[in-house]
């Protein structure tokens, strides 16, 4: 832990990360998932894609932090603009897309 929390002040986004994970998972310390959102939101902030993603849950679920659709569809649309399957699958589906396919036809269609 003290050598993530190292990386992570000199501004490693995967450091970041992987605290967060750690604090999330609670196997190797007591779960935090209170503190393991604000480490993946600096990931966030620092452009880690896998860190965007595991915001978005927690922010769909309400896990450690206050539910928020809105901002979990923002930061799955983020992810998925990264190129994440996953995000634009999630994306999707809090959209209200029925399918994948439907929302990447919409996402083609502004791309035009």
């Amino acid at each position: 832990m003290e050598w993530f929390e190292r990386a992570t002040l000199a501004g490693d986004d995967v450091a970041a990360f992987n605290l967060a994970v750690i604090l999330d998972e609670g196997k190797l310390v007591p779960e935090d998932n209170a503190r393991a959102a604000r480490f993946y939101r600096l990931a966030v902030e620092r452009g880690n894609v896998d860190a965007m993603v595991n915001l978005g849950l927690m922010l769909e679920t309400g896990e450690g932090v206050t539910r928020d659709l809105p901002a979990a569809r923002a930061v799955f649309r983020k992810a998925a603009a990264e190129g994440d399957a996953y995000a634009e699958r999630k994306f999707a589906e809090l959209s209200g897309a029925n399918n994948f396919e439907t929302a990447m036809l919409d996402k083609m269609s502004r791309i035009k």
